[in-house]
C-alpha cells in the first residue's frame, strides 16, 4: 500500500552544534515535507545504536564537516533508523578520493543503489551521496522454488539376451588346460629342509675352516678318532679353550667338549669342584 505524504518522516543530523535554518528550508523544499514531519539532531558523532528509534524514518540527511567524516559506526546507526526502502543522504567535506570512499562506507553499512546527490548549502567544497536501505532486512530468509527447464527423458533399457553370458561349453575348439600338467616331477617333490647348524660351512660336506672357533673342528676330530674326550689333571688345573665358550657353561659348550658337566670357570684358573659335586641327587 502506498504511503501517504503526511505519514512520511525525516531526520536531519549534523556533526556540528548548530543546524542552519536556511539548510533546513532547502531540505523541506527538496523533500516536500513540513516542519512537523522532520526531526533534527546535532553532534551526530555522539550517537550510538540506542540513540535513534529503529525503522522510524523515510529520509535521513546526515551532514559532516572536515573533522567528522562518516564513520562505519555512524552509518550503521543511521541505517538502523531508516525504514525498508528509505533513503540516506550523506554529505561531508570533499576528501581526496572524491565520493568513492563515502560510497564504500555506505556499502559496508548495508545500503544499496548509490548515486551522487546535489549538495546542500555549505561553506566549502563538499560531496553528497544518496543511498537506499534494501526492502529486506539483514539475515532475512525466504523460500525459493527452482524449476528445472530440462525434463528428464526416460530411456527404455532392453534386457540382455539370455545367452549373452552363457559359455559355449560344447565348443570342441576351446580346450581348457589342466594346472597339474604344467608341473614337472621335480616341482612336485618337497624340498629338503637344511639341518640347523650355526657353522657357515653348512651341510655341503666340506670340512671345518682352519681357524674354527664354533666347535665343529672338535666334533669332526671326535668322529674321526671315534674316542671319547678325556679330562686330564692338567685340564682341570689350567683350563683352556680353543673356541672361548668352554668356560661359560654347558649351554655354550659343543657335544665333544671335555668340560661338559663341569660348572663354569675362568680361563687359566684351577677348576674348584664343590664337595657335593659327585653326590647323586636323592
Amino acid at each position: 500500500m502506498a504511503q501517504s505524504a503526511q505519514s512520511r518522516r525525516a531526520l536531519v543530523v549534523t556533526s556540528g552544534i548548530v543546524l542552519p535554518g536556511e539548510l533546513l528550508s532547502a531540505f523541506f523544499q527538496r523533500a516536500g515535507l513540513d516542519l512537523a514531519q522532520v526531526a533534527a539532531v546535532t553532534n551526530s558523532t555522539a550517537l550510538d545504536k540506542d540513540s535513534l528509534p529503529k525503522a522510524a524514518y523515510d529520509i535521513v540527511l546526515s551532514l559532516g564537516d572536515a573533522r567528522h567524516l562518516h564513520s562505519p559506526a555512524l552509518i550503521a546507526v543511521l541505517a538502523g533508523a531508516l525504514r525498508a526502502g528509505g533513503s540516506l543522504i550523506a554529505q561531508q567535506a570533499l576528501p581526496a578520493e572524491g565520493d568513492a570512499g563515502l560510497q564504500k562506507q555506505l556499502l559496508l553499512g548495508g545500503l544499496v543503489d548509490f548515486a551522487s546527490a546535489e549538495p546542500f548549502a555549505a561553506s566549502g567544497p563538499v560531496v553528497a551521496v544518496t543511498a537506499k536501505k534494501p526492502q529486506w532486512e539483514t539475515g532475512a530468509k525466504a523460500a525459493i522454488t527452482l524449476k528445472s527447464r530440462i525434463k528428464p527423458q526416460v530411456v527404455g533399457v532392453q534386457p540382455p539376451a539370455g545367452n549373452v553370458w552363457k559359455m559355449a561349453l560344447e565348443d570342441d575348439n576351446d580346450e581348457l588346460l589342466d594346472d597339474e600338467e604344467l608341473l614337472t616331477e621335480e616341482d612336485k617333490q618337497r624340498p629338503a629342509v637344511p639341518a640347523a647348524d650355526d657353522c657357515e660351512v653348512g651341510a655341503t660336506g666340506r670340512k671345518a675352516c682352519k681357524n674354527c672357533s664354533c666347535g665343529r673342528a672338535d666334533m669332526e676330530a671326535v668322529v674321526e678318532a671315534k674316542v671319547k674326550p678325556v679330562m686330564t689333571t692338567d685340564m682341570l688345573d689350567n683350563p683352556t679353550s680353543s673356541c672361548g665358550s668352554c668356560a661359560l657353561g654347558d649351554a655354550f659348550r659343543c657335544a665333544s667338549c671335555p668340560y661338559r658337566g663341569l660348572p663354569a670357570f675362568e680361563m687359566g684358573k684351577k677348576i674348584e669342584l664343590p664337595s657335593d659335586f659327585l653326590t647323586a641327587d636323592a
